[in-house]
């Protein structure tokens, strides 16, 4: 009885569809075709743009867009990138096998796409406290083929046949009030830099961010982007180019390695270099003028001075003053990394993905990857997989008086027969799934690391000795059945942050 019920009730629904369409039809067929048309393309519209919200509006993202797809790469925590197939912008990019001879020495640049520099405007943020060693390597390797960069501080100079902008000039004396900040600055002015201790140096560092967009802009208007470093960062420049092949520079950008800011925005951690669309920029340091023409509003440092006194760091408060401007950050780390070299955690998630740049390294990897990086060749993307045959992790086992698990290690129970003994500790690692390196602490504790991570030197004191391992079979397996196809290059997220 139930199935002759479903039948009836399946023919009259069937029968009332079919005369519906046909009613549908014979109205259809009296309009004119003027307005036939006219409907079509309405329809069509309509279906292009819920098509358009039902992929996601990543697929709108990229200036080059029809590039753009979704992988269907498995067993990756990123589903959502694209598989450009993007074009070296260096002169004579060979491959990886096709290594250059000197290429530490005077054709170090020869190669280096210079005449792109006139669209890509490159800006190096430094310090009068920090080391000079460290901006000296890095204007021998990292910026050593920027031809114009602008380098801005809190004292005008000059370094290696650079000039160095005092980028804080700018800021009368009332902005600053009676605050030790102002103290330190007119320090460094007075040619005093034995008394302005390196924290002072770094609270500095938060009143260059909004002025050294400002004069970025003033010097050079016409660029297309605005690159913005510091002298611990590093930059993988071919890759850099090859990401801003793909976008426009007329919609307004931020690209960076995301963190949390004033709530509800995020902002570029300065450390690992940040890019700006002059969009962006424009719609930051555009003022407003009045009827006769007269600037109505005053510079961005003193649009935002109370926040400038307030919050602690000039990323986040370069973030903000974006946000208000209508410009959001597009996070695309891993791509950009706090990391340093020998912190990044080979895993999945680093490992198929682009590395355009890292913080912090040591003036031995910035000189040494420069050079390694020229040498390796630039057919494809430099990939984190390329970046691990650089650490050569693949040939260590055991280093004493190493660390490398202070950041993302955990500790197993305190029962466990890993904390017994550094050959336990490695027993255990290698019995783990998940773990990949441990580091032993002698006083009798065993971190295991979840990824393949280099780590550094640890001098042992008399209160700890450290040891650090890694399993060897895990790695090999991990390298081999992970085989890139293609680049993912990340698109870009606030949930997926450092």
């Amino acid at each position: 009885m139930y199935l002759n019920n479903a039948a009836r009730v399946l023919t009259a629904a069937f029968r009332g569809a079919t005369s519906f369409v046909d009613r549908i039809a014979e109205h259809w067929k009296s309009w004119p075709k003027k307005r036939q048309k006219h409907t079509s393309v309405v329809i069509l519209t309509v279906f292009i743009f819920c098509l358009g919200l039902k992929l996601g509006s990543g697929l709108f993202y990229a200036h080059y867009w029809g590039r753009a797809t979704i992988s269907s790469f498995p067993v990756t925590p990123y589903v959502d990138y694209w598989e450009w197939e993007t074009t070296s912008r260096f002169s004579n990019a060979h491959s990886a096998n096709e290594t250059q001879e000197n290429s530490d020495g005077d054709d170090f640049c020869d190669s280096f796409p210079s005449y792109h520099l006139s669209h890509v405007q490159v800006v190096l943020k430094i310090g009068s406290t920090e080391p000079r060693s460290r901006v000296d390597t890095h204007l021998a390797t990292v910026t050593r083929c920027i031809t114009n960069p602008i380098i801005v501080s809190d004292h005008e100079s000059e370094i290696n046949g650079h000039h160095v902008h005092n980028i804080l000039a700018t800021l009368p004396g009332s902005f600053w009030g009676d605050s030790r900040d102002f103290q330190a600055y007119s320090a460094l002015q007075r040619g005093e830099l034995e008394t302005v201790a390196g924290s002072q140096g770094w609270t500095l560092d938060k009143y260059k961010f909004l002025p050294m967009v400002e004069r970025a802009y003033e010097m050079n208007p016409t660029a297309q982007w605005f690159v913005f470093i510091e002298s611990d960062t590093y930059m993988v420049w071919d890759n850099m180019f090859r990401l801003l092949d793909q976008f426009d520079p007329s919609v307004p950008l931020y690209f960076g390695s995301p963190t949390p800011g004033k709530r509800p925005s995020f902002f570029a951690y300065g450390g690992a270099g940040f890019v700006l669309s002059t969009a962006a920029v424009h719609r930051l340091v555009t003022h407003k003028a009045g009827a006769n023409g007269v600037y109505s509003q005053p510079s961005l440092s003193h649009r935002y001075k109370e926040l400038v006194h307030q919050d602690c760091c000039g990323d986040s408060i370069l973030g903000w003053a974006l946000y208000e401007s209508g410009v959001k950050l597009s996070g695309i780390w891993p791509m950009f990394n706090p990391h340093p070299v020998h912190g990044v955690p080979f895993n999945e998630g680093h490992w198929c993905q682009p590395v355009i740049s890292m913080h912090k390294l040591s003036l031995e990897d910035m000189a040494g990857l420069a050079r390694w990086e020229n040498q390796r060749g630039r057919k494809l993307p430099l990939l984190y997989a390329d970046l691990f045959e650089y650490t050569r992790l693949s040939t260590l086992d055991y280093k004493t008086d190493w660390d490398n698990g202070d950041w993302g290690g955990w500790q197993e129970p305190a029962q466990s027969p890993g904390h017994r003994s550094v050959e336990a500790c490695a027993t255990a690692c290698h019995e783990h799934p998940h773990c990949f390196s441990y580091t032993y602490v002698h006083s009798g504790h065993c971190v295991f690391v979840p990824s393949m991570r280099l780590g550094a030197q640890k001098p042992a004191t008399e209160d700890t000795t450290l040891s650090a391992g890694w399993d060897m079979e895990k790695i090999r397996q991990f390298q081999n059945s992970h085989k890139c196809q293609r680049p993912q290059w990340v698109k870009p997220s606030t949930e997926r942050i450092f």
